[in-house]
């Protein structure tokens, strides 16, 4: 089944970023399809934080409140299905301008102008018995979106690998700033599980990474070295049971509030984007679609990205603003190929 109308966008996406989008979009009368199959990396929690105007509300409750928004403009169309394929190519019906077809994994296609990638990213999970099972819930990956209500409990920063010592460090000096408050023994409420054997002296740090551990460590954050065996859940006690092996295999059950730990992530729709030859760049935390400030294009022209999948800072805040970057830059686009074709066809090129 082929569509036969031509969108001004299709956004491929429908989270934070892809709606923030669709609305920018409604605001100048521009059409858009937005295409999700409603599989969100915040699926699970239980309120989103930080969010102005919207701070411990249920991510569902926002997403219904921005649909019913978006739909009293009129412009904006859903289709719920996965994208499998899509290319750039030329439009007979838009005076030969290059825009894009997709294909869905029903084999519905679309026609757009333009075209949005916010398909997101998904989290590659370390190889530890109980990990999958205790995220979101017991375990955090950003103190801004979660932590706060288990702020008084005791907290683990999980550095593993502990390769990356200045997320570590970071997310220690994170956890200390929710609660000053020091145990009996003047420690602190914060422990680095480095998931096997560390050493300052040894480990390849940048100096300045080397510094920051040493300053939370004079703050009272403990370093505990021993291996990372499973994390259980500690119900009905809040939290989760942190199984630690010594190096003689002897093992104890450790409780902690949450812990936290900023896994590795990978691109949603990696095949589309290849298909397409979108650029890519390396972050800390794993490959991102390469944005051009300030509008979220790309090298492909006609071609933005919003949300999670262009974005070193992800959350719902910093996807909506990419969202509605990614709009203003399509209305740039679309309106200045609108001027072109109108002095063409008044013979004032």
């Amino acid at each position: 089944m082929a569509s036969k109308t031509l969108f001004d966008t299709i956004i491929i996406g429908g989270g934070p970023g892809g709606l923030s989008t669709a609305l920018g979009l409604c605001r100048q009368s521009r059409t858009c399809l937005v295409i999700s199959h409603k599989v969100f990396r915040n699926d699970g929690i239980e309120a989103s934080h930080a969010v102005l105007g919207h701070d411990h509300t249920h991510p569902q409750e926002i997403w219904a409140k921005a649909r019913q928004q978006i739909d009293r403009y009129g412009t904006a169309s859903y289709a719920e299905d996965e994208i499998v394929s899509a290319k750039q190519e030329e439009l007979p019906q838009w005076n030969g301008h290059k825009g894009f077809s997709v294909k869905s994994k029903s084999g519905q296609s679309w026609l757009g102008k333009t075209l949005v990638l916010a398909m997101g990213v998904k989290d590659v999970f370390p190889a530890i018995e109980g990990y999958k099972e205790n995220w979101p819930r017991n375990i955090y990956q950003c103190l801004f979106c979660d932590g706060w209500e288990r702020k008084d409990s005791e907290k683990a920063v999980l550095a593993a690998p502990m390769g990356n010592g200045m997320i570590a460090s970071m997310m220690a000096s994170m956890s200390l700033g929710m609660n000053k408050e020091k145990n009996n023994d003047g420690s602190s409420k914060v422990t680095i599980l480095t998931d096997g054997p560390f050493s300052l002296e040894t480990a390849n740090f940048e100096p300045s990474v080397v510094k920051q551990l040493k300053a939370v460590m004079a703050r009272g954050v403990k370093i505990d070295q021993r291996k990372v065996v499973a994390l259980e859940d500690s119900s009905p006690t809040e939290g989760v049971n942190v199984r630690l092996q010594d190096e003689n295999g002897q093992e104890e059950k450790v409780h902690f509030g949450f812990i936290v730990h900023k896994p590795r992530t990978e691109l949603n729709g990696q095949g589309i984007i290849q298909e397409l030859g979108v650029e890519t760049e390396k972050t800390p935390h794993g490959d991102a679609i390469k944005v051009i400030a300030p509008f979220q294009g790309t090298n492909i022209p006609g071609l933005f990205a919003a949300g999670d999948s262009g974005a070193q800072l992800t959350h719902v805040t910093t996807a909506m603003v990419s969202g509605v970057s990614a709009a203003g830059g399509i209305v740039h686009y679309l309106n200045g190929l609108d001027d072109g074709d109108a002095l063409a066809a008044a013979g004032l090129e």
